[in-house]
């Protein structure tokens, strides 16, 4: 078993302007299966179109503003909405709020969180 508590480890930026804040609950250390990150959005940031590489990915929102795009797609997700992102799909986040956006991601296998290792210190 492994437990950890949410704000007691290392925080990691996004390396582009206006990029989210992720905190690894779950590493790619500690599971061959999933990975688990608690993710902060700042007021009109976000993170370009982007895929997860071989990871699927489980988003749940907490909180704040989440603009999900996938192609010509376009979701206002409110508080407590869940996504499922399968393996290849593109999307693309925004915050047009005025609060962090807040939300949950489980990816699985955990590669993808594997890569915000390498994002620098928050």
């Amino acid at each position: 078993m492994y437990l950890t508590r949410i704000g007691t480890t290392p925080r990691r930026r996004a390396p582009i302007p206006g990029g989210p804040t992720m905190e690894v609950l779950v590493a790619a250390e500690t599971s061959d299966n999933i990975a688990m990150v608690q993710v902060w959005i700042p007021p009109g940031g976000g993170l370009p179109e982007h895929d997860h590489g071989p990871s699927e990915i489980v988003l749940v929102h907490l909180s704040g503003s989440i603009d999900l795009r996938q192609g010509d797609q376009h979701h206002s997700l409110a508080p407590g909405a869940v996504a499922h992102i399968a393996i290849g799909e593109r999307v693309s986040l925004t915050n047009p709020g005025t609060e962090p956006a807040v939300m949950m991601i489980a990816a699985s296998p955990p590669d993808f969180v594997a890569r915000i290792a390498g994002w620098p210190a928050a």
